[in-house]
């Protein structure tokens, strides 16, 4: 099962959201088959992870770009607390970007340890610019899950 770490960093621009990834190929899989899912599908998929966060992927058709961002269930913050306490990583794209989101994610297991970003999910298709940066961290099963990101 895939640990997520929320780190918020700094930058010229303000605060923003920053997530390290880390699981072995076959979390990578599980990641990828869930995105296929959501692009099968008209419901949003939500998969389960090792952390407090689940991530939610959902089609949408007037996405052509991918975009992430990290919300509560409802979107909606009447309080500094409920702003504190999002747990929702949320994905949305066409069916032509969660393909290439779907191919990319298969393909991690197969570049053996190390990082990749989730905006590398293709050439052809941006990542939206307002979205928070995804290092995705691939470990050898021997490693174990844990948060060495």
């Amino acid at each position: 099962m895939l640990h997520v770490e929320h780190r918020r960093m700094f930058r010229i621009n303000g605060l923003i959201d920053d997530f390290v990834l880390s699981g072995d190929p076959s979390d990578y899989l599980e990641f990828a088959s869930a995105v296929e899912s959501a692009f099968q599908r008209s419901e949003p998929v939500t998969l389960q992870t090792a952390s407090n966060f689940r991530i939610e992927i959902a089609h949408d058709t007037g996405k052509s770009e991918l975009l992430t961002s990290l919300q509560n269930q409802d979107d909606h913050y009447p309080s500094m607390k409920d702003w504190e306490d999002r747990s929702m990583l949320r994905i949305w794209g066409n069916v032509t970007v969660l393909r290439q989101l779907n191919l990319f994610l298969k393909g991690i297991p197969e570049r053996g340890e190390g990082y990749s970003y989730l905006s590398e999910y293709s050439e052809e298709h941006l990542y939206h610019p307002l979205s928070p940066e995804w290092r995705l961290h691939v470990h050898s099963p021997k490693e174990g899950g844990g948060t060495n990101a």
